[in-house]
């Protein structure tokens, strides 16, 4: 399968930060005169000229492509959709990656009847730590559905899920990074706030939260398992989980996630 997945043309339209993590993936195991590449601002195209084909619009790119990943704007989405409709091969496997842009309304665009595939990828994938989730139509079948989870698995980690629940994701991964950044932020603020060096401080948060994050990947337990067990009776750990809980630590978290998914759900909405 691999020979077969890496002689296929995959073209990229929209080659900002996610376009550019996903090519720079896909240049492991592509040659350049495999991946296209087209953006509307040349220079981002410039900067991949060695990794890829650089193409004068968007129907070249998509004329020249067998999985075409449409990485623009939510709101332009479907303006690329109506210029590439009648250029597109008829087998070509459709991957976008606009947060709140639903499978329906590309297929208003494109047709039911194309190979449609809706993912959310979040921004580690530039260190091919990403998170991807995946969902299709009914057009795509399961070599289909193979071929995008390996071209996201040399990002990161993959996972198929129904549509309707991509909002959720967009809210927790896809978002998610940001929680995290701000978390560390406000440890190594507080270290600093204690003496430590700036420096020091965001090593010992980041490395921390990194830490964190290996032991739920690599152990069968819940998260709060896990919490359980670093928090010792009369401790200082379970002071501090104190004090955010009373501050309704968990309950923001909760609320800022609804939050995000409710705001990626008017998305596509929009003009």
């Amino acid at each position: 399968m691999m020979k077969e997945f890496t002689t296929r043309k995959i073209g990229c339209i929209g080659l900002g930060n996610m376009g550019q993590a996903i090519l720079h993936g896909l240049s492991a195991e592509f040659p350049p005169e495999n991946i296209n590449g087209y953006d509307k601002d040349p220079s981002k195209a410039a900067a991949l000229a060695s990794m890829i084909s650089v193409c004068k619009d968007a129907g070249s790119a998509a004329s020249a492509s067998d999985i075409l990943i449409i990485a623009v704007k939510p709101a332009f989405v479907e303006t690329v959709c109506s210029e590439i409709k009648a250029v597109m091969k008829p087998e070509t496997i459709i991957i976008s990656i606009a947060a709140g842009v639903t499978i329906n309304s590309i297929e208003n665009v494109l047709g039911k009847s194309k190979k449609i595939v809706r993912v959310m990828p979040n921004t580690p994938a530039l260190i091919n730590e990403g998170m991807t989730a995946i969902s299709h139509n009914q057009s795509v079948d399961a070599a289909d559905l193979a071929i995008t989870e390996k071209i996201f698995s040399l990002i990161g980690k993959t996972l198929i899920i129904e549509e309707k629940y991509l909002d959720a994701v967009t809210a927790v991964s896809g978002c998610g990074p940001a929680y995290g950044f701000t978390f560390i932020q406000a440890m190594a603020d507080a270290g600093v706030r204690l003496g430590l060096t700036r420096s020091d401080a965001v090593l010992l948060a980041a490395q921390t939260l990194k830490g964190a994050a290996e032991m739920v990947m690599n152990s069968a337990d819940e998260p709060i398992s896990l919490r359980n067990k670093v928090t010792s009776p009369g401790g200082s750990t379970i002071a501090a989980v104190h004090k955010l809980e009373r501050a309704a630590f968990s309950g923001i978290i909760m609320d800022a996630v609804t939050e995000a998914a409710e705001i990626s759900a008017n998305l596509g909405k929009k003009k």
